[in-house]
């Protein structure tokens, strides 16, 4: 049997994906894994617990989840550091030639050898329930291994040609602190282009369970709202995948092998193959995020305005969270971010693999304010865009003529 390109490398990216996931609801504030074992060494809750050594400042303890803060003042946690050991670990087991490049680094780990063996033992004791799909998927075998490994990560550079993963172990650490939506996200980049992206959402709740098992009536997306307080409780949330040029899909996630997917159809046919019309302005729905630092949601206000649109549309703190609304919403659901900083120039894990997943998925176009392809071989910054718009193709060229008018206004110039 020939397998499509990069099929392995998609297979064990979402396992990868979903090993991590089992971590962070272990970790949630009200987990319902409580009472549940992450793995087979029966580390107990209270073996889990943290602890803030008294000589160390600026460390807060939640409960099971050390927490720091790193210099931007966002927080960073245990969490993180394990996701990313599992994530890089697993991926580099199978594709040791390939690089990575990801958002945290192991000195702090190195400083701190309390949090650095709490990390150790998350990482350790997770795996999946199935031993055929867990046997996949390398773990570290001593805490210098983890440290090297999140290391592959944070020191990884990127660049235009060749192989590299990019990867967010935690989006939105903040609101998963609280209990609410979170992301981990895992791309190949090749030659500078996404080619394989998966993203795990283990708090999103699947609202239409016809659209998940392919109902006719619910092909088309837009029946799955993202919201920060809808939340699965009791279950794994979901997996987005994608291929290039193979579609983008939907499953359950669970804790041993992978739960069948059913394939995302945003295009512009309706049901019996007649074209869908073209999205209008007044009914785009925006996708912000009001409480970022990074953006200016005042611009989206008054370009929803030029539109004719309703604002706000959807809050929803983690980056790639958004791009889950997108996938998941319908044709008329757009996202543009407006920097607050010229010169800003944001990272790439927080955008890779979800832009694939949405453009994938049917219609969707993805450029910088100005026009631009997102170039993902600048690095480990989009260093040669600025800005964001999402939106289906339909309508994105009016929006980002919107968008034009809007910047000439300000003396914004390319």
């Amino acid at each position: 049997m020939i397998l499509p390109p990069y099929a392995r490398e998609r297979y064990i990216a979402e396992l990868a994906v979903q090993r991590a996931s089992i971590l962070t609801k272990r970790l949630l504030p009200s987990s319902p894994f409580d009472s549940h074992t992450i793995g087979s060494n029966g580390l107990s809750n209270q073996h889990l617990s943290c602890g803030r050594p008294a000589h160390l400042n600026g460390y807060n303890c939640a409960r099971k989840n050390s927490q720091i803060s790193k210099s931007d003042a966002s927080p960073v946690t245990a969490g993180d550091f394990a996701a990313q050991a599992l994530l890089i670990s697993a991926v580099h087991g199978a594709f040791p030639h390939d690089g990575f490049v990801g958002e945290e680094d192991a000195n702090a780990l190195r400083k701190d050898p309390e949090l650095a063996q709490q990390v150790w033992e998350f990482v350790t004791s997770t795996h999946l329930d199935d031993p055929a799909s867990d046997g996949l998927l390398a773990t570290p075998k001593t805490i210098e291994e983890m440290f090297d490994v999140i290391d592959l990560g944070g020191k990884g550079t990127g660049g235009p040609t060749g192989r590299f993963w990019a990867l967010d172990p935690i989006d939105g650490t903040a609101a998963f602190i609280k209990g609410q939506q979170y992301a981990m996200s895992l791309a190949l980049i090749e030659d500078s282009r996404e080619v394989v992206g998966v993203l795990g959402c283990p708090n999103l709740r699947l609202e239409d369970e016809d659209y998940l098992q392919g109902d006719d009536d619910s092909s088309s997306g837009g029946r799955t709202p993202v919201e920060e307080t809808s939340v699965d409780e009791h279950g794994m949330g979901l997996m987005l995948s994608a291929v290039r040029g193979q579609g983008s899909t939907l499953r359950p996630m669970g804790r041993g092998a992978l739960l069948e997917a059913r394939k995302i159809e945003r295009g512009r046919l309706g049901s019996g193959g007649v074209p869908l019309p073209d999205v209008e302005l007044k009914n785009l729905h925006f996708i912000d995020s009001s409480v970022s630092t990074a953006t200016l949601s005042e611009k989206v206000r008054q370009l929803a305005e030029a539109a004719g649109a309703s604002y706000p549309g959807t809050e929803v703190y983690s980056s790639h969270m958004r791009y889950a609304a997108l996938v998941l919403g319908g044709r008329e659901h757009v996202q543009v971010r407006v920097p607050k900083k010229r010169d800003a120039a944001w990272c790439i894990w927080d955008h890779a693999g979800s832009q694939l997943i949405y453009t994938e998925s049917g219609g969707g176009k993805i450029t910088d304010l100005f026009g631009k392809t997102i170039d993902f071989g600048s690095g480990r910054e989009l260093t040669r865009n600025w800005g964001l718009i999402t939106a289906d193709g339909s309508v994105h060229a009016r929006v980002q003529e919107l968008v034009s008018d809007m910047l000439k206004a300000d003396a914004i110039k390319q």
